[in-house]
């Protein structure tokens, strides 16, 4: 199934449907995650502090690799959880220009908030849904991030 879709005008007008559905759907997940949220932190906020609980400390390049943002994005980001003491800057040892970002006890605290809003939004979102449903909309979301990694550029 790799040959290039030809775009018809009922297929085009599918993909307009989905696309603003899609726009739909992350606005409401971005208004329920801002209506749970404490300190005013967006959602990036909460997955640098996740990133950091999970995988320990962090040079700011690969934060920003893995949160898909600039290194600007990032600093930021972490200037925010730096204020609110939820995320330290620490110097490399090996390489004292080296500048580290690490989560920090109260970061690790609020951890836990983050997962019991992310826990209430998975069951708003998905909790209606049988578990076929599920595996099929992974499918396809899986199939859309690979299609967004490719250069093939279809016929308009």
């Amino acid at each position: 199934m790799s040959e290039k879709l030809e775009i018809e005008e009922g297929s085009l007008e599918l993909m307009r449907k989905l696309d603003e559905t899609f726009r739909q759907v992350r606005r409401k997940i971005h208004s329920a995650w801002n209506s749970y949220n404490v300190h005013g932190l967006g959602m990036t906020h909460g997955r640098m502090l996740t990133i950091l609980h999970e995988s320990g400390a962090q040079k700011a390049s690969a934060m920003a690799e893995q949160l898909q943002i600039t290194s600007g994005g990032v600093t930021g980001i972490a200037d925010r959880l730096i204020e609110l003491g939820y995320v330290k800057r620490t110097r490399g040892t090996e390489d004292r220009r080296v500048v580290m970002l690490d989560i920090t006890d109260k970061g690790g605290e609020a951890i836990k908030l983050i997962n019991e809003v992310r826990t209430q939004l998975m069951y708003r979102l998905f909790g209606e849904m049988e578990t076929k449903d599920m595996e099929q909309a992974l499918l396809l979301f899986e199939r859309m991030n690979a299609n967004m990694d490719t250069e093939n550029v279809t016929k308009s």
